[in-house]
This record gives C-alpha cells, structure tokens and sequence, in this order.
C-alpha cells in the first residue's frame, strides 16, 4: 500500500510552484552567467596559445631553413662539384649564356659565378682564372657589367 503524498492547500500550491519556478530561473541564469564566464576564459587561453604556437613555428621554421641550407651545403662538399655543376653549365650552353674555364683571361668589368656553388667574384682584368676558391670547380658563368646587386 503507498501512501499518498500530503499535498498543500490549493491557494497555498500556486504560490509554492511560482517560488520553484523563480529558484529554477535563478539557476538557469546563474548556469548561463558561469557558462558565459568559462567561454570568455577558453577563448582567450585559446588565442594565447594559438599566438604562442604561430611564434614557436615561426621560429621552427627559421630553423628548419637554416639546417636544410647547413645539409645542403654539407652534401654539396662532399659531392664531385662536376657532377653538381653540369646541369648548371648545360643551362648556360642551352640559353646562349657566356660561360668560362679556369685557365682563361678575364675580360673587363666581367664577373663570374661559379657554376658548382654559386659564388661569385670580380677579379681583376687580363688575369688568368683559377678554380673556385670556395668549392675548386673550374667553370663559371660570365656576367657582363660586373656585380649585381
């Protein structure tokens, strides 16, 4: 046998569902209040983190850059510079540009870029040219009008 809940008077009833109904109210807006408070705060900590990550991978990617350069230098010394350099002397047969060995003179106001490491130089006129002083390949690409820059 259940026993039957002892209800409130009918006037008494009306004024104890407004009172539930106004504590379910505050609640609701003190859960909005306390939701609206921890987004605001996940926001921000997001935007800081996502600034600290852009800096953190900019400075990775300098770098990255910088050991890529470091790798590629150190395979290029250790690689024949005529077998690195031959397609770079092919361009310039290809393209018509003026190419030089070492062993011939230099002309006036002529610079020249090695075709094994790219370094360039301006010697002086009438000398004679020696292999690159950087990489010891003999061939260089000749650029009219001396350095560029």
């Amino acid at each position: 046998m259940t026993k039957e809940p002892k209800l409130p008077p009918k006037d008494d009833l009306a004024d104890e569902f407004r009172e539930d109904l106004e504590n379910l109210v505050e609640g609701e807006l003190a859960v909005e209040d306390l939701t609206a408070n921890k987004v605001a705060f996940l926001r921000a900590w997001l935007k800081d983190d996502l600034h600290r990550a852009s800096d953190y991978l900019q400075g990775l990617g300098g770098e990255l850059r910088t050991l890529e350069e470091r790798g590629g230098d150190w395979l290029l010394n250790a690689a024949d510079p005529t077998e690195t350099a031959w397609p770079n002397l092919m361009r310039c047969i290809r393209e018509g540009k003026p190419w030089a060995l070492a062993g011939e003179y230099v002309g006036a106001d002529e610079e020249l870029q090695c075709l094994g490491c790219g370094y360039r130089a301006l010697p002086p006129e009438n000398t004679q040219i020696t292999p690159c002083h950087r990489c010891g390949y003999g061939c260089f690409r000749q650029i009219e009008g001396g350095l560029e820059y």
